[in-house]
């Protein structure tokens, strides 16, 4: 199967894409890496009239860290971020998890806020967007706002971006001392969608930890990391908690498991990379 036909555009500016956003709102799909876009054209699941292709855009292909944080533009690769030299020590989450992310063809192409703002809920950067408690700036023609990634996910690819929108940047915390970041992931073979992945971080007061691929959307939680925490408890009542139903993949009963035996592995190893 084809798209049906569509116009196509270069802009240079952001100006430009919020131009075009206002004028055909629903109408228009912005692309990047293209890697869920061109899928969901070819079987027909989108049918824009105009294709915004940012590629051009003027110095958006960044990362810089400021102020505590690290901020990414909008078409920053996947591949870039994974083989950048500082990865490992002030986004440590990201490092560990964006080996996972499909193959190593696909993170060439795919950007970061493309993944993110895709919203897959097997996928891993939302996952980890939520977990490090990142935010997203969201711009119009009219308006700036910044929005909390614990906010951004409404349900399977719906977010909170309005169709008149781009995003032009995510922000993610810079990793803290003497605290602890774990993922782990399960799926039918590695690059694979996910049929359980698990974020979590922990230090001597909290411990985070976030799941994806078992619900409608990415799923965070938070506990006191008290010396008499019984994390078994904890994940039980928490897989009970969500909403996790079967699919063609696997049944619930087998996510519930998922989430309580990878999740407290995760958990244990992010508790012993605190110190």
């Amino acid at each position: 199967m084809k798209p049906p036909p569509f116009d196509y555009v270069q802009p240079n500016t952001i100006d430009e894409v919020l131009s075009i956003l206002n004028n055909y709102g629903d109408d228009a799909q912005i692309i990047a890496g293209g890697q869920s876009i061109v899928s969901m054209l070819n079987m027909r699941l989108i049918k824009p009239k105009i294709l915004i292709d940012i590629n051009f855009l003027k110095d958006s292909s960044y990362i810089i860290s400021k102020n505590e944080s690290v901020f990414i533009g909008p078409t920053y690769r996947q591949l870039d971020l994974e083989k950048r030299e500082n990865t490992q020590n002030d986004l440590p989450l990201l490092s560990e998890a964006i080996s996972y992310v499909g193959h190593m063809q696909h993170r060439a192409r795919g950007t970061v806020i493309g993944s993110i703002c895709h919203g897959d809920p097997t996928s891993e950067l939302p996952l980890c967007f939520l977990a490090l408690k990142g935010k997203i700036t969201l711009r119009n023609k009219f308006r700036e706002r910044k929005v909390n990634a614990s906010e951004f996910y409404l349900g399977p690819l719906i977010t909170l971006r309005e169709p008149n929108e781009i995003a032009t940047e995510i922000e993610f915390p810079i990793s803290q001392k003497k605290t602890g970041y774990a993922f782990e992931e399960i799926s039918e073979k590695f690059g694979d969608f996910a049929i359980a992945s698990f974020a979590a971080i922990t230090n001597k007061d909290k411990i985070r930890f976030a799941v994806g691929g078992v619900s409608d959307k990415p799923i965070a939680i938070e506990w006191e990391n008290k010396k008499n925490i019984n994390l078994e408890d904890k994940l039980n009542e928490f897989s009970w908690s969500i909403d996790i139903f079967d699919n063609q993949h696997t049944s619930a009963k087998y996510k519930r498991d998922l989430l309580r035996k990878i999740g407290l592995k995760t958990i244990n190893k992010a508790i012993e990379r605190c110190y």
